[in-house]
């Protein structure tokens, strides 16, 4: 009985001290990754194109004005040229408590420095409830251009960036996205949901940047947490041997959804160069 007692007591301090781990200290592990981009397509220039992409903020009572400011200074100490957001600004924007009162938000992410520009897409949280039209004026205020199944060319560089509709609540629009498409230039895209992909293999698709999945947010082996569209590319590079060798990155995000824990997917910032 002493023994099983004491079993008991192990397993829940284990438990205890995973859960605090997870809480508070993973959760504040912001990570910066690098990954080097080199393609014949792109125009040499003095100097190298330097993209940042963060995604998956869901701003809420555990991700706060606070955290938002400690992203957009890690973000500008990166001296990025371009700064990408890939979609889920807010967790759950009808309960969000300070919904009145946004401003702050775009203040803080307004001061993210990219001397060639700042884009955005949606997600599936920047839909509903009244999130569309708050995400918008959000970002918009912020500097962001949002791209919905638009691009953007930096002719500097001859490259173009496709930002992508969310596939889920928005409109996923194939056909679009084909004709933004130029094969003489070196194509990004950005969507919200990585799974995507496999339906865009065949396309002149040299970059594919998404999120959404979290890094499975707590991984463990009875628990993964695997969002719609993001069940099969779930964190860092996923390069193919298709005809544009397309590489796909799925940034494992910022904040937390569900539940205020992360657990062997600590967030990111990821920075291509």
């Amino acid at each position: 009985m002493k023994k099983f007692l004491r079993f008991i007591s192990t397993l829940l301090l284990i438990a205890f001290v995973v859960y605090i781990y997870a809480r508070y200290v993973e959760t504040n592990l912001l990570m910066v990754h690098y990954i080097n981009v080199k393609d014949s397509r792109i125009s040499s220039s003095d100097k190298d194109l330097k993209i940042l992409q963060f995604s998956d903020m869901h701003i809420s009572e555990y991700f706060d004005e606070k955290d938002i400011k400690k992203v957009a200074e890690k973000i500008n100490g990166e001296n990025p040229d371009i700064v990408v957001f890939t979609g889920d600004l807010l967790d759950e924007y009808s309960s969000y408590e300070g919904k009145d009162n946004i401003d702050g938000i775009s203040k803080i992410l307004g001061s993210i420095k990219a001397p060639m520009g700042k884009y955005a897409i949606y997600g599936n949280h920047d839909y509903g409830g009244g999130a569309e039209y708050a995400y918008k004026k959000i970002m918009e205020n912020s500097g962001f251009v949002i791209l919905k199944n638009e691009k953007i060319v930096l002719d500097e560089y001859n490259v173009n960036i496709i930002g992508m509709d969310d596939s889920i609540f928005g409109k996923f629009d194939k056909e679009m996205l084909i004709s933004l498409l130029d094969e003489e230039c070196y194509n990004v895209v950005l969507s919200h949901e990585p799974d995507v992909i496999d339906y865009l293999l065949e396309y002149e698709i040299d970059l594919y940047l998404a999120g959404h999945s979290h890094g499975c947010q707590v991984n463990l082996p009875f628990i993964k947490w695997l969002p719609l569209l993001a069940k099969k590319y779930t964190g860092g590079i996923y390069t193919f041997n298709n005809f544009r060798q397309t590489m796909v990155y799925v940034n494992t995000g910022l904040g937390t959804s569900q539940l205020p824990l992360r657990l062997m997917a600590p967030p990111e910032l990821s920075v291509f160069c």
